[in-house]
């Protein structure tokens, strides 16, 4: 069983340091997040914020994700077949193509518990207000059941806090995705392979 994790940044994320994951496997990540921590991979979909992360120089030291990179910048272009998908789903594809077989998902809380904008950069570039409402997470719910269902063979973990929002179908349309509390989860990162 090879280890992954992969970032989403809605709030619920915050509960664990990323740091606390690189010992345990590679961690794959999304979008802002670069900005004070450093994933194994990192992936932005949309063109505003990756053109900020290629000519910041970011691609040229660590290994980054785009739909269409920037000449000489260091970036990689996205798998074809997820193109089109966000960049979340992106990550957990990538975690996928890369051979892991347990990939846990922290931040994905896929909408809100609250009604607001959930994501933990909210009110920065590139990132809507704190106030303004939920993002519709239909698209990232529908992309990723659909990579689940290409690896049946893989086990996905989505770990959910207080802030994420409860979208038990995504098990029904992916059987191999599967459940678990933030508390659970610290305990087994705590715990020697606990996550195995």
């Amino acid at each position: 069983m090879t280890i992954a994790f992969v970032l989403g940044n809605g709030r619920s994320r915050q509960a664990v340091d990323p740091l606390a994951l690189k010992q345990h496997g590679p961690v794959y990540a999304c979008n802002a997040i670069y900005r004070e921590f450093t994933p194994d991979v990192l992936v932005a979909t949309d063109m505003p914020i990756a053109t900020v992360i290629q000519e910041s120089g970011y691609a040229q030291k660590n290994k980054f994700y785009t739909r269409r990179p920037l000449p000489n910048s260091g970036a990689h272009r996205l798998c074809k077949e997820y193109l089109g998908f966000s960049s979340g789903p992106n990550a957990v594809g990538l975690a996928c193509l890369d051979g892991y077989t347990r990939i846990y998902m922290l931040g994905f809380d896929l909408g809100t518990a609250d009604g607001k904008f959930n994501n933990l950069y909210a009110d920065t570039d590139f990132y809507k207000k704190s106030s303004a409402p939920p993002t519709f997470s239909g698209n990232w719910i529908r992309q990723i059941a659909q990579i689940c269902n290409k690896y049946p063979t893989r086990q996905f973990i989505r770990v959910q806090g207080p802030e994420s929002a409860p979208v038990y179908d995504l098990a029904q349309q992916a059987p191999n995705m599967k459940f678990m509390e933030i508390g659970e989860f610290k305990d087994l990162l705590n715990t020697s392979k606990g996550l195995l």
